[in-house]
């Protein structure tokens, strides 16, 4: 989200009383141009705010935090002890030396360094591969680009052929209320596999967007 769409979302919590919760675990996931302010600094701290680790030090640390309005910090912690029994006590310490080792800041470049590469091995392979009506967005931070294929078979009707070919990505209407919206559109993750792999998911993809989708009878 654009820093105008941020301040205008903390302006619109801010005259109708609305308490926002921004989940935000990709903010610091930037690897090209200047930080975004969060909508909770943008808020003035009026906002509710959260984030993980699993993006920044390891996937399979499922430790994230809250900041949160005091008067709602006491409810939710009372929330969170009556749900489960105890928290994940070996992950958080993991974090905990994570820090205070001072590993945190060198790690978040190397991470930042490696999805750059792979964000910059889709974007040529996208420009090499895809149809000349296609168009995509240039990401500076986070995990996946956005795709548009005006022509060819539909995102749902792609994804099953995709998948029988070893792609996949995630279909635009999952992101659209109700999926009506984006049935031409694909979300492309690139922070997994190496560079190689995705220029050749990228040019399998091409090859099925290419092709006709049949007319109805």
């Amino acid at each position: 989200m654009s820093e105008p769409r941020r301040r205008r979302l903390a302006e619109l919590a801010a005259e109708r009383g609305l308490l926002v919760l921004e989940d935000d675990p990709y903010g610091l996931v930037r690897y090209e141009g200047d930080a975004l302010p969060s909508v909770y600094e943008l808020s003035g701290g009026a906002t509710a705010y959260c984030s993980s680790f699993s993006k920044t030090v390891a996937p399979g640390l499922r430790v994230g935090w809250f900041v949160l309005p005091a008067d709602l910090a006491a409810d939710l912690e009372a929330l969170a002890t009556s749900t489960y029994i105890s928290p994940p006590y070996l992950s958080q310490a993991t974090v905990l030396e994570f820090l205070t080792r001072g590993s945190f800041a060198p790690n978040l470049e190397r991470v930042n360094g490696l999805l750059r590469e792979r964000r910059d091995a889709m974007l040529a392979a996208l420009e090499r591969e895809m149809p000349d009506d296609a168009t995509w967005t240039r990401p500076d931070g986070g995990y996946f680009v956005w795709l548009d294929l005006p022509s060819g078979p539909p995102a749902a009707e792609l994804l099953a052929q995709a998948e029988a070919a070893g792609v996949s990505f995630v279909k635009g209407g999952d992101f659209f209320p109700g999926g009506v919206g984006g049935e031409r559109s694909l979300r492309l993750a690139f922070s997994f596999v190496s560079p190689d792999e995705i220029s050749d998911g990228v040019a399998r993809l091409a090859s099925l967007a290419r092709s006709e989708t049949p007319a109805p009878l």
